[in-house]
């Protein structure tokens, strides 16, 4: 019987339909998934809301598909008689559609912790190989291995096909011309997001389509959101307040009574009359990684019992209720509490080129004063550079991971090291000082995912969801904080040392809210020193520069971007400035704002009274008077 042979054709330009199709309802499968796995999130859209984010979120899916894709697709259709050429362009094809589900896949996993897509992580990520590796190996093996299997089906596939079934064929040059023609401009379409004038489609122009934070996260999508930052170092922002008002209107909310400008051309820059005068106090921050106050029964009111120690800190502290990170990331915290440098839009990220800016930080000025300053971190000191940063920033030792000497035998791997042997080394470390006081800083990490396994005794939970394994995880650090506490009493040094716990942001928040979303635990511990007492004022982490320099009768000029804590004055009129991204907020007690520089996209309502157009003037005031002054390097004057 003759069986009659394939045809073979020429369907470079069929195909090239179907791979964007296909990379439509890849891009657009994944925001379905966002919405269904991050369900409370955006209970706050109406249906309507919810179908134009999935329709205009096709401008924005588009857009990435044009970037990566479509260069691609306007060589494959050359006309260009090969079979390798095509058959290679299919498997680069192939290898950027990998790509690409793999960073929708990886902000999968990632937003669900901070609510938001992935935005400056990417300028920092791909420098931290131990942080890859550890989420490689975790939540993200299983997706990355079909993802994989998928690819090499393709490879498989377009192999075959171009063997088999594949011959060029071309037109009049007319059509071919016509053909290359119609991709270029629809490749610029894409890009652009519109067919007027203008630039092409940015971060910000979400706000064009959407109207509040939750609309904006289900309209973008991961790889647009992280190209956009990640290639630029920044997300673009437009804020039209006047520089020199907005000066004048950040001096009078941070500065205290007592403290004056110091320079005209540094006009942030503040001192007190007043010389110092040192008190025999010593600090120790401890940064907790990734600490929410749900997870903390003293603070929640919960009964997860897996807090005794902080607890009882808790209940001796002066305990801040309202306290609130600056960002959702750990470089954004720690440049907010050691430098007192504000997460702004517009510009690099900390540690990619904003600390180039003349700073004041809190280490240097301690080390001037005789103190022994340490950092230490839990994490290898290249994770997001902290251990060079907090070498920068003026700390005379700075110790990682990689120095600790691992002293329990635990169970897993964990990704951003152990707690217990960094206090344990920082306590020591301390004992060993040749100085009279110091200032540390001890960075946490085991409550990062994916969460590792210590000792049997702290697995209190036995739920393979998120929750069970941070709180197994938070069990273990609780411990870890007490075993430090014991070893300051022991060594002598406890009674004199103000100890500071403060979260460098929060994970595991369940709504939107932007009190939820950067709500923090905060508790200054000196039973010797502070009577304990429990405020309910507005504080955030930058508010520690000036409250630290207070504590210690430091009195030397500087900038920061917040108000001494103790400074009982206008106590009503204090507020949380906070970035997420390419937006700004401030959270105050009678309501709270979401703004991206230009106008407002939310708001929440504590009380009445709440004037929410007032808060967004104030708001504006402060990121533009950050904004210029650390662009024009005008924060603050060395000698």
């Amino acid at each position: 019987m003759w069986i009659k042979k394939p045809q073979k054709t020429d369907f470079r330009f069929r195909w090239s339909i179907y791979i964007v199709l296909l990379a439509v309802l890849m891009f657009t499968a994944a925001r379905l998934a966002l919405y269904e796995t991050c369900r409370p999130v955006f209970a706050v859209l109406s249906p309507q809301e919810v179908r134009s984010a999935f329709l205009n979120g096709l401008r924005f899916d588009l857009s990435c598909i044009a970037l990566f894709l479509g260069p691609f697709i306007l060589l494959l259709n050359l006309p260009v008689n090969s079979r390798r050429w095509a058959k290679w362009l299919l498997y680069i094809i192939s290898l950027v559609m990998l790509v690409l589900a793999g960073v929708l896949a990886a902000d999968l996993v990632y937003f669900p912790s901070v609510t938001r897509h992935m935005t400056q992580e990417i300028v920092q990520f791909f420098h931290n190989w131990d942080t890859i590796v550890s989420y490689i190996s975790g939540p993200l093996l299983w997706p990355l291995i079909g993802l994989l299997a998928v690819f090499v089906v393709a490879v498989l596939f377009i192999r075959y096909k171009i063997k088999t079934r594949f011959a060029p064929d071309f037109g009049s040059p007319l059509a071919e011309g016509g053909k290359l023609l119609l991709i270029i401009v629809l490749m610029l379409l894409g890009v652009r997001g519109h067919f007027g004038a203008g630039k092409a489609l940015g971060a910000a122009d979400v706000y064009n389509y959407a109207h509040s934070a939750a609309a904006a996260a289900l309209t973008t999508n991961g790889v647009f959101t992280a190209y956009h930052v990640g290639y630029k170092g920044h997300v673009e922002t437009d804020n039209p307040y006047p520089p020199e008002q907005a000066v004048l209107i950040a001096r009078e909310l941070l500065f205290s009574p007592d403290e004056t400008a110091s320079d005209a051309h540094y006009p942030l820059m503040r001192s007190k009359e007043a010389p110092s005068s040192l008190k025999d106090i010593n600090i120790v921050i401890v940064l907790l990684k990734g600490w929410h106050p749900r997870f903390v029964d003293s603070l929640s009111g919960g009964s997860y019992g897996v807090t005794p120690v902080f607890d009882e800190i808790v209940a001796n502290g002066v305990t801040f209720n309202n306290a609130y990170a600056s960002g959702k990331h750990s470089i954004l915290g720690f440049a907010s509490i050691l430098a007192g440098v504000p997460p702004v839009p517009g510009l690099p990220v900390f540690g990619y080129g904003v600390e180039m800016a003349s700073l004041s930080p809190v280490p240097k000025n301690f080390s001037d004063a005789g103190y022994y300053t340490l950092f230490v971190q839990a994490a290898k000191s290249s994770e997001w550079h902290l251990g060079a940063l907090a070498s920068f920033l003026g700390m005379k030792d700075s110790f990682g991971g990689e120095d600790l000497p691992e002293l329990l035998s635990y169970k897993d791997k964990a990704p951003l090291g152990y707690d217990y042997e960094a206090l344990l080394f920082a306590a020591d470390k301390i004992k060993n000082r040749e100085e009279k006081n110091f200032f540390a800083t001890v960075f946490t990490g085991i409550t990062q995912e994916p969460f590792a396994s210590t000792l049997p005794q702290f697995n209190k939970y036995s739920g393979d969801d998120w929750d069970s394994g941070f709180k197994n995880a938070l069990a273990y650090a609780d411990w870890s904080i007490g075993e430090f506490l014991n070893k300051a009493k022991e060594d002598g040094w406890f009674d004199n040392t103000i100890f500071i716990f403060v979260a460098d942001h929060t994970t595991g928040a369940k709504t939107d809210s932007l009190y939820d979303q950067f709500r923090i635990p905060l508790v200054m511990y000196a039973p010797k020193i502070l009577p304990a007492i429990r405020r309910n004022i507005t504080v955030s982490q930058l508010d520690l520069a000036p409250t630290i320099y207070a504590l210690t009768g430091i009195n030397v000029p500087y900038t920061a971007f917040g108000r001494n804590i103790f400074d009982n004055s206008r106590e009503a009129q204090r507020f949380a400035f906070v970035s997420e991204g390419a937006n700004i907020g401030l959270i105050t007690p009678k309501g709270a704002i979401r703004h991206d520089g230009r106008q407002i996209i939310g708001v929440e309502t504590l009380q009445d009274d709440f004037d929410a157009s007032s808060e967004a003037e104030k708001l504006q005031a402060l990121d533009k008077a950050a904004y210029t002054l650390l662009k024009e390097n005008r924060w603050f004057e060395h000698e």
